[in-house]
């Protein structure tokens, strides 16, 4: 079960699962030493107690036989009263020491060795104890079976708090789990809805997002109601001007006055081009796949160029289209003229003197100036304003969108129909 969860541990439940782990086999290897650390402790103890238990016997015996300088008190232990007599392995360990007591380690075993001193006649003696320890301490087998019976119990405790645990976090991020089922089927009127036995904090969380799902349905509404009377009232006052000014421009010969309806004309044109373009942003997340792909044609990129010329002239500037390859794009007319011209105009901007270059590729389009740079901030009262709606168009439409300096001078606009983010 707990390598179920641990094959994701990008979810909540999995990192639990995978903390749990790492804290179990910390808990087990605990346990481990935690056990063999007192079961030798607990054996150094009780032979430490027998052995002095055996020094009370061995000074009375040396007491009552003061000739004899080694008894035998049983089959463990041997009292000797004269490290000289002490066999050659525990010597080193008594030399020059008045009292000592520890379980030194041989090749056929271990033994308790036991220093200290008594009084015979008046006179201090050493008195020494050697006890095979081996024999009552528990053997390797019995140390193994232990071990494998507590680290067992210790096994079976952890599999059922995972158990538990996974079955609390899983009753946790349930809520977390509907919630997001719920945010799937993508559907604005439906409202987040949890079982009465939820937490507060997530029943809380509900009706937050039941809150921002109001206000952004509300939005939403007031968007398509824009979206609605602004194609009424903004498209019927520029179509009377254009048709009023083609009126004009055939009933006056006079060169000046035609100039300036021809200026008309194009600013007419222009802001008609403005308010389709704003109008697409409005409709396009409820229309967003219902425009059909289409090919860019070169006329329709001729027509940008040529609008922006008089500007570019203003300045004398440069500016020139080459054309390696038409990309095909999901985006009307409209939107394409207001990306293309929010970028040339901003270039011309930017650019005092020099040259400005639109290239566009199978799937690139690029608009390079010898101006100023990019400084990387956007002034919505100057033409950065340009750049914001670009960037708001190429989020729509999952375009890159990205502005890098060139080496010498100017900066280079790109956008990448091919791309699926914005990246500034």
């Amino acid at each position: 079960m707990i390598r179920r969860y641990l094959g994701n541990t990008r979810s909540m439940t999995g990192r639990l699962a995978l903390f749990f782990a790492a804290v179990s086999a910390v808990i087990g290897l605990f346990c481990f030493a935690l056990i063999t650390l007192t079961l030798h402790w607990a054996e150094d103890r009780m032979g430490e107690r027998r052995i002095l238990i055996d020094k009370k016997e061995a000074i009375h015996y040396f007491h009552s036989n003061p000739e004899v300088k080694v008894v035998q008190l049983d089959l463990l232990t041997t009292a000797y009263n004269d490290i000289s007599l002490v066999p050659q392995t525990y010597q080193p360990y008594l030399l020059g020491k008045s009292h000592f007591l520890d379980e030194v380690h041989i090749e056929d075993g271990s033994q308790m060795v036991y220093l200290s001193s008594f009084t015979l006649n008046g006179i201090e003696k050493p008195i020494i104890l050697l006890t095979y320890v081996d024999e009552v301490e528990i053997s390797y087998d019995e140390f193994i079976s232990v071990i494998a019976i507590n680290l067992t119990f210790v096994v079976v405790l952890i599999f059922i708090f995972a158990k538990l645990l996974m079955k609390l976090s899983q009753r946790l991020i349930e809520p977390v789990n509907a919630l997001k089922t719920q945010l799937d089927k993508n559907d604005p009127s439906a409202l987040f809805k949890l079982p009465n036995d939820a937490a507060n904090e997530f029943q809380t969380l509900a009706s937050g997002l039941n809150g921002y799902r109001t206000r952004v349905n509300e939005l939403i509404k007031r968007e398509q109601s824009f979206a609605r009377y602004a194609s009424h009232e903004l498209r019927t006052p520029l179509t009377v001007i254009k048709g009023a000014s083609k009126l004009l421009l055939r009933a006056t010969d006079d060169g000046f006055v035609s100039r300036q309806i021809n200026r008309m004309q194009d600013a007419t044109t222009q802001m008609s081009t403005m308010t389709d373009a704003l109008l697409a942003l409005v409709r396009y997340e409820r229309e967003k796949h219902n425009e059909p792909f289409r090919t860019l044609q070169t006329d329709e990129l001729d027509k940008i160029i040529e609008s922006n010329l008089p500007l570019a002239t203003e300045k004398r500037l440069n500016l020139s289209c080459t054309i390696e390859s038409l990309p095909t794009v999901q985006a009307s007319p409209p939107v394409i003229a207001i990306v293309l011209n929010n970028l040339i105009r901003n270039a011309i901007a930017a650019t005092e003197s020099g040259s400005i270059e639109v290239v566009m590729s199978a799937s690139r389009l690029k608009v390079i100036d010898t101006g100023c740079g990019y400084d990387g901030n956007q002034d919505p009262q100057g033409h950065g304003l340009g750049l914001l709606i670009v960037e708001d168009f190429c989020q729509r439409f999952d375009w890159l969108f990205s502005i890098q300096n060139n080496e010498e001078q100017g900066c280079t606009v790109c956008v990448d129909f091919s791309s699926n983010k914005v990246v500034n």
